[in-house]
């Protein structure tokens, strides 16, 4: 069960916990740094057992309004706001890709970089002095450009992952004005 409360009106939620050398992070923690969240202080089991149950099917939970909502809105109200920009920088990243597979344009050997790459990306943003995404949306990009090992755990685990993220991001993220 979650410890994500259900939306933005439940009780309790996830604290954020201060970074220490025994994380295994190498950086030592700084008294100023925002408290740093993590996809498991919520969602104990996040990906643990891959996209796919034993069927080959997408799990239900990676699809879910119980389990998206919520982290969604703390990543949209934690330090820094995730942006519209920002999540959306990401998933048109993720659609390049999709497309030049889908349409043969390229192949998984030649794409698998271009998923890294969104780790690389993810950690430029988390790692600024003026940080772009917070901890949660950091988390949740490098743990699943470290789950997908496949073309079916991008195209039919992740992607549909992260477009139900997006959706339900809509109603939480604060919008730019132009």
């Amino acid at each position: 069960m979650s410890r994500f409360p259900q939306g933005p009106t439940g009780g309790g939620g996830v604290r954020g916990r201060e970074r220490r050398a025994s994380d295994g992070d190498a950086r030592s923690p700084r008294s100023d740094a925002p408290r740093e969240e993590k996809i498991a202080d919520g969602w104990g089991d996040y990906l643990k057992d891959g996209y796919f149950d034993a069927e080959g099917n997408l799990r239900i939970e990676y699809l879910s309004r119980e389990k998206l909502d919520p982290l969604v809105y703390y990543m949209a109200n934690g330090e820094p706001r995730l942006s519209t920009g920002q999540i959306r920088r990401f998933f048109q990243h993720c659609r390049a890709v999709e497309t030049r597979l889908k349409t043969g344009q390229s192949t998984w050997g030649a794409e698998r970089p271009h998923i890294e790459f969104l780790d690389a990306a993810a950690q430029d943003a988390f790692g600024k002095v003026q940080r772009k995404i917070p901890s949660l949306f950091f988390d949740f990009i490098s743990r699943n450009v470290h789950a997908i090992k496949t073309e079916k755990d991008f195209l039919k685990g992740f992607l549909p992952h992260f477009e139900a993220l997006v959706g339900f991001a809509s109603a939480h993220l604060q919008r730019e004005r132009n």
